[in-house]
């Protein structure tokens, strides 16, 4: 019970810091801190909220086959690419701030209705849509204040934090968890199943901020199919990151 509480302070205080990320990366008219409530507030929160949700729904018996969690992730997700596009992009800003809203506030609801019943779930997400709509309608204006462009050390060092998180997590799972599971019969995570889950939900944060990323920097698809293979080898994120940190460093010195 004690670790219950604790999982549920860890993803009550995620779902804080990814509606302040929402919010943030929604209404700042400056790219800069659109990229900064994005990658201090939004990613966090998202990743933080959706660990501590598995091992609480593990603790009580849920799985990913019920529709109301299949639900809250697809929208989960749908409002991160929200939250990604509006704190990359300046344009169709009334579309993504839309998506990063309304995906958050039918996440939420999923979450906390947990129903199984359709027409039940039907008229909770169009309230959710609703309330979401009415969120979106009354945020303060977004026109951007300046024409500001976003410069190769904020897209970068954004990417560079995500990487090497994934990275922290491949390792995790293929130099400690697998061989102290297949080697020593020894299950790290106590069979939850956190760790692989977590390594899901960086993959995820990490193939959305590579491709943000690679759109930005005008990569070629080649370099952004190498740094997406990276994502499933130990210490290849790394490898992959620091390459690109080397453009940034070349680019200060001119």
């Amino acid at each position: 019970m004690e670790w219950m509480l604790v999982w549920r302070f860890g993803k009550w205080l995620g779902l804080a810091l990814w509606a302040i990320g929402v919010y943030q990366t929604a209404t700042q008219s400056k790219v800069s801190k659109r990229l900064n409530a994005l990658y201090t507030l939004t990613i966090p929160g998202f990743a933080m909220t959706w660990v501590m949700g598995w091992l609480m729904m593990k603790n009580l018996g849920h799985s990913m086959s019920a529709s109301w969690i299949s639900n809250a992730m697809l929208f989960g997700l749908i409002s991160m690419s929200g939250s990604f596009l509006r704190a990359f992009w300046s344009s169709r800003a009334s579309l993504y701030i839309g998506m990063g809203i309304v995906g958050f506030t039918v996440s939420i609801a999923a979450m906390v209705v947990r129903g199984e019943n359709t027409t039940t779930l039907g008229v909770v997400y169009a309230l959710a849509v609703l309330f979401g709509g009415i969120l979106v309608w009354r945020l303060p204006s977004t026109e951007e204040a300046d024409s500001e462009v976003k410069t190769m050390a904020q897209v970068i060092k954004g990417f560079q934090w995500v990487a090497r998180a994934e990275g922290l997590t491949v390792l995790v799972l293929f130099l400690l968890y697998l061989p102290a599971k297949k080697l020593f019969d020894i299950n790290l995570d106590g069979g939850t199943g956190v760790i692989g889950w977590t390594h899901g939900v960086f993959v995820i944060l990490y193939v959305m901020s590579l491709t943000m990323t690679s759109r930005t920097l005008e990569w070629s698809w080649g370099r952004y199919i190498v740094g997406g293979v990276s994502s499933f080898f130990p210490f290849g994120t790394f490898i992959f990151e620091h390459n690109v940190s080397k453009e940034l460093e070349i680019s200060d010195k001119l």
